[in-house]
C-alpha cells in the first residue's frame, strides 16, 4: 500500500506502507519522528529510526532510487521539496537542529551500508571458493572411482567477483567517527553554517550511491552463484547429490561426497540469508524437494518420488538427456505429428501460425489481425485435445516439446526467444501438492478428468456435465440411453472440459481480451522463470492466508455417520479448493466454482495463469473473497440475500442496498462506496472481494480502511485467527467489531460443553469430526 502524504505536516504511517517508492518523482523529503523505516531496493536493505531523513540521498537526482517502507507504525514530518540540494537551506531556516539530525542519520546509514557491502563481498568470495573446490573435488573422485559425475559447463567458466575500483574507505571511516561525536556538539557544528552542512551531505550522499552501486554488482554475482548452486535446471546441488547416489548404488564409499554436499547446503543457506538481509533479494528455493533429496540419500530405497531431479538417469551411470533450446527444431511439426493431426487440419494450422509469426505487430487491433487470432483460437483447442489424448494413451515417455505444449502453451521455437525457451526447460513441475490446496497444471487436470478423479467443470451457463446432458434429453437432442452412455464416456467429459472451461477461461486469465492468442510468443512474455507459479509458491500463499483467515475454507455440513447416542449433528469441515493453472501468461484470477457437485463438502475450483504477471498474495486473497461469497450464497440457497436469515451475503447485500440511509457512514464514506460500486459494475461479489482484500491485507495489521458496518460484518463472518484478534483487541474499533463474533462463539462453546457432558455421562465415543468442530469454535 502506498501512503498519501500531506506536505508541510505530520503524517501517521501504518506498518507495511510504502512512503516513497523507487522511481517515484521526488517532490518531498521526510523526517522520521517516531518508528522504524526500512530502506530497500535491489542491493540495499537497511533500517533507519527517529531523527533520520528519507529521500535526502536522492536530492539533485529527480527521483527516488530506493523504496522506504514503514517497518512499524510510524510518524513522519514531510517537507515539500523542489528536488534540489539547496532545499536543506530552507529546512535549516525552520530549525537548524534538523540539519544536524540529517547529517547524523547519514553517518549511521553510511556505516550500515558499508557493513552490508563487506558482508556481500565476503559471501561472494566464499561462494566462489566453495563452488570451485567442490566441483573440482567431485571430478577427482569421479576419475578415481570411475563413477559418472555430471559435468556443468557453466562452472568451468566461473570466475571470482571482479571487484570494482573501490572508493577510499578513509572517508567512510571519517564519517563513522563523526557519528560518535556527542549530538549537542554536532548540532552546534552543523547548525552553525549551511555551507558546512551542504558539503557533508553532498559527500556522504555520493559515498552512499557508490556503495549502493557496488552492492548491486555483488548482488548480481551472488544471484548467479545461487543459480549455479541450486536454482538452475543443472545445478551443483543436484549434481553432487546424484553423484553420491551413484556411489551408493555402486556400493562405493560416498562419505566424502556427502560431506561436500553438506557444505553446499550450508553455503546455499548462507547466501539465501545474506541476499535477503543485505540486498533485498528473495531466492525461490524449493526446500521441500531439497530435503527430500537429502532424505533419500540418507535412507536409500525409501524415496517418495518428490525429490529434486538428481541427474535423472545417472542411476544407470549414463549422462542425462537434458535438452537445450538449440536442440528444439520444428517444434510445431513435432507436436502435430505426435497428435496424428490430419494433413489438411495440420497444414491449415501451420499456415495460420506462419502468418502470425510474420506479423510485425502481433498485438495489433486491426480487423485483419483480429480475424487471424480468431482463426488460430478456433483451430487451437481441437488440436490441443487430440495431442493430449494421444499423450494420455501413449505408453512411451512424453516428448519434451509435447510436454511444454500441454503444460505451458509452448508451440514453436520460432515464436519464442531462446532465453525464454531455456526458462521453460528449467522449470520444475512438481507433484500435485496436498499441503493445503491441490494444484494442477492443465495437463494434470485433464488427466484427472480422464481418470474419473474429477468431474468436468461447469460451463458458461453454470451447468455441469450431468446437468448439460439432462438439458439435452429435455430438449430431445439426445435420448436417455445416449445420456447414460455419455455419463461414462471419459473422452466426452474431456471434450466438455476443453470446449467449455478451458477455451473460455484461457483468454480471461490472460487479461488480454483483444490481443490474446492461446500460445506463448516473445512479445507477449516477460520473465517466464520469475513469473512461473510453482505449486510450492501457490500452497505457501494459501497457507499464509489461512493463518490470517482460519475459517476461509470451512463450511457447515451434516454429520452423516451413525453413532449410538448422537443424533443429528452439524460439523465444521475444511475443504480446500482445487487450483488449476492455465497454460498462458496472464494477470487475472478466476473463481470458477465454489463446489464440484451437489454435495457441500466438495472442493471449489480456482483458476490462475501458470505465468502470473502480478502479486500472487493479492490474487489469492481476491480468489478467496470471491469464493467465500459464492459458497455462502450456495449454502443459503434462495435466502442468500434475505436479511431475515443472517449470513455474510444477506447482511452485506442489505448494507449495499441501503447504504445511502446508513447513519454510521459519513458523506465521504458514502461517496467512496458509490465509486467502488461503479468500479465493479454493481457486482456484489466483486465489491465484497475488494473489501475482503482490505480486511486481510491491511486491517489484519491494524490499518483502518473499511467502514464500521463492513468491518463488523467481516469480523463476524471472516474472523481473524486468535493471535491476530488478541493483538487487535486493544483498539476499541476492532474490539467492538469482534464483539458479536465472540458472543456467537461463546454461545456455541456453551452448547458443546453441555453436549460433551451428556455424552461423557452416557459413555459415548465422540467421533473425531465432532471433537474437531468444538476445537474450531475455540479458535
Amino acid at each position: 500500500m502506498k501512503a498519501e502524504l500531506k506536505k508541510g505536516s505530520i503524517n501517521q504511517i501504518l506498518k507495511g506502507t510504502d512512503i516513497y517508492e523507487a522511481g517515484e518523482f521526488l517532490d518531498s523529503i521526510a523526517m522520521v519522528v517516531k518508528g522504524r523505516i526500512r530502506v530497500h531496493g535491489y542491493g540495499i536493505n537497511l533500517v533507519v529510526g527517529s531523527g533520520c531523513f528519507l529521500g535526502v540521498r536522492d536530492l539533485n537526482r529527480g527521483a527516488h532510487s530506493v523504496t522506504y517502507t514503514a517497518q512499524t507504525n510510524a510518524v513522519i514530518y514531510v517537507f515539500p521539496s523542489s528536488g534540489a540540494m539547496s532545499d536543506i537551506r530552507k529546512i535549516m531556516q525552520i530549525n537548524k537542529d534538523y540539519v544536524a539530525l540529517m547529517v547524523s542519520g547519514l553517518h549511521r546509514s553510511l556505516a550500515e551500508q558499508e557493513a552490508a557491502y563487506e558482508e556481500l563481498q565476503e559471501a561472494a568470495q566464499g561462494a566462489y571458493e566453495l563452488v570451485d573446490r567442490v566441483y573440482r573435488k567431485c571430478q577427482e573422485i569421479s576419475k578415481e572411482t570411475g563413477a559418472y559425475f555430471q559435468e556443468l559447463p557453466a562452472l568451468e567458466k566461473l570466475h571470482p567477483f571482479d571487484e570494482p575500483q573501490m572508493l577510499s574507505l578513509d572517508k567512510v571511516h571519517y564519517y563513522q567517527a563523526c557519528a560518535k561525536v556527542p549530538m549537542d556538539v554536532q548540532k552546534a557544528f552543523y547548525g552553525s553554517s549551511a555551507e558546512i552542512c551542504l558539503y557533508h551531505v553532498r559527500e556522504q550522499v555520493d559515498l552512499l550511491h557508490q556503495l549502493h552501486d557496488y552492492s548491486k554488482s555483488l548482488a548480481e554475482y551472488l544471484e548467479l552463484m545461487m543459480r549455479h548452486l541450486i536454482l538452475d535446471g543443472r545445478n551443483l546441488y543436484a549434481s553432487v547429490a546424484g553423484f553420491a547416489l551413484i556411489l551408493q548404488r555402486a556400493d562405493q564409499d560416498a562419505g566424502e561426497v556427502m560431506s561436500e554436499l553438506d557444505e553446499v547446503i550450508d553455503r546455499i543457506n548462507v547466501l539465501e540469508g545474506v541476499l535477503m538481509k543485505r540486498a533485498d533479494v528473495e531466492s525461490a528455493i524449493d526446500r521441500a524437494a531439497m530435503e527430500e533429496t537429502y532424505f533419500n540419500l540418507l535412507n536409500p530405497g525409501r524415496s517418495t518420488g518428490n525429490a529434486l531431479d538428481v541427474a535423472g538417469d545417472t542411476l544407470a551411470l549414463v549422462e542425462t538427456s537434458d535438452i537445450d533450446a538449440a536442440e528444439l527444431v520444428d517444434t510445431l511439426g513435432t507436436i502435430l505429428a505426435f497428435g496424428e493431426i490430419e494433413a489438411g487440419e495440420a497444414e491449415h494450422f501451420e499456415t495460420l501460425v506462419g502468418q502470425f509469426e510474420a506479423l510485425k505487430d502481433k498485438e495489433s487491433s486491426s480487423d485483419e489481425v483480429r480475424n487471424l487470432r480468431r482463426s488460430l483460437m478456433k483451430a487451437y483447442y481441437p488440436i490441443y485435445e487430440k495431442v493430449f489424448l494421444k499423450d494420455f494413451y501413449s505408453k512411451e515417455d512424453t516428448p519434451v516439446e509435447v510436454d511444454l505444449f500441454l503444460r505451458y502453451g509452448f508451440l514453436s521455437e520460432r515464436l519464442l526467444r531462446e532465453d525464454l525457451i531455456e526458462d521453460l526447460l528449467s522449470l520444475e513441475n512438481g507433484g500435485i501438492h496436498q499441503n493445503g490446496c491441490q494444484v494442477y497444471d492443465m495437463k494434470e487436470w485433464l488427466q484427472a478428468i480422464m481418470n474419473g478423479d474429477r468431474m468436468p467443470s461447469k460451463n458458461e451457463f453454470d451447468l455441469d456435465y450431468e446437468e448439460n446432458l439432462r438439458d439435452k434429453v429435455k430438449n430431445k437432442e439426445i435420448t436417455s440411453q445416449q445420456r447414460d452412455g455419455l455419463l461414462k464416456d471419459s473422452e466426452q467429459k474431456l471434450h466438455f472440459e476443453v470446449t467449455n472451461m478451458f477455451r473460455i477461461t484461457h483468454r480471461l486469465v490472460s487479461g488480454q481480451i483483444v490481443s490474446f492468442v492461446p500460445f506463448l510468443y516473445t512479445e507477449g512474455c516477460t520473465a517466464l522463470e520469475k513469473n512461473f507459479l510453482s505449486k510450492e509458491k501457490i500452497c505457501a500463499a494459501f497457507n499464509r492466508l489461512r493463518r490470517i483467515d482460519f475459517s476461509a475454507f470451512y463450511r457447515e455440513v451434516l454429520f452423516r455417520k451413525e453413532v449410538p447416542g448422537i443424533k443429528k449433528e452439524f460439523i465444521q469441515q475444511e475443504v480446500c479448493p482445487d487450483v488449476i493453472l492455465l497454460p498462458t501468461v496472464g494477470s487475472k484470477d478466476i473463481m470458477w466454482q465454489e463446489l464440484s457437485g451437489r454435495k457441500r463438502n466438495t472442493p471449489g475450483r480456482l483458476l490462475l495463469p501458470v505465468f502470473l504477471e502480478g502479486d500472487l498474495d493479492k490474487s489469492v486473497v481476491h480468489l478467496t473473497g470471491a469464493f467465500r461469497w459464492e459458497l455462502c450464497r450456495t449454502m443459503q440457497g434462495v435466502y442468500w440475500n434475505n436479511i431475515q436469515y443472517k449470513s455474510l451475503t444477506s447482511e452485506y447485500s442489505d448494507f449495499l442496498q441501503f447504504y445511502r440511509k446508513n447513519r454510521e457512514l459519513s458523506d465521504d464514506r458514502k461517496e467512496k462506496l458509490k465509486l467502488q460500486i461503479q468500479k465493479h459494475r454493481n457486482n456484489s461479489r466483486e465489491i465484497f472481494a475488494a473489501d475482503y482484500s482490505n480486511w486481510i491485507l491491511h486491517e489484519s495489521q491494524g490499518g483502518m480502511l473499511l467502514s464500521k458496518p463492513v468491518r463488523e460484518i467481516l469480523a463476524t463472518y471472516c474472523p481473524f485467527a486468535l493471535e491476530l484478534r488478541q493483538n487487535l483487541e486493544a483498539q476499541p474499533v476492532f474490539q467492538n467489531a469482534m464483539a458479536r463474533y465472540e458472543r456467537e462463539k461463546g454461545k456455541k462453546l456453551r452448547e458443546y460443553d453441555l453436549k460433551f457432558r451428556v455424552w461423557e455421562k452416557d459413555r459415548v465415543d465422540v467421533p473425531a469430526e465432532i471433537i474437531q468442530t468444538k476445537e474450531f469454535y475455540e479458535k
